[in-house]
């Protein structure tokens, strides 16, 4: 995990702990994090689009015998 999403969820963590009813962070920290996210996203993005161009087709062989039947 990345350390500003890591960052967050701890922070979060520790003011769910703490009982916390409001949760405030820096436009910097949310910036890093806004980064981060986007960053995710385009990566999934490109992963999604990588998959539909290697489509791989998957031949799969039943074979079925009666055996002493």
């Amino acid at each position: 995990m990345s350390m500003h999403l890591q960052k967050f969820v701890d922070r979060v963590r520790g003011f769910e702990a703490r009982g916390s009813k409001e949760f405030i962070m820096t436009m910097n920290d949310a910036n890093d994090l806004h980064a981060d996210i986007t960053r995710l996203l385009l990566e999934l993005h490109a992963l999604r689009e990588q998959l539909v161009h290697t489509k791989i087709e998957e031949v799969i062989t039943v074979e079925v015998g009666g055996g002493a039947f």
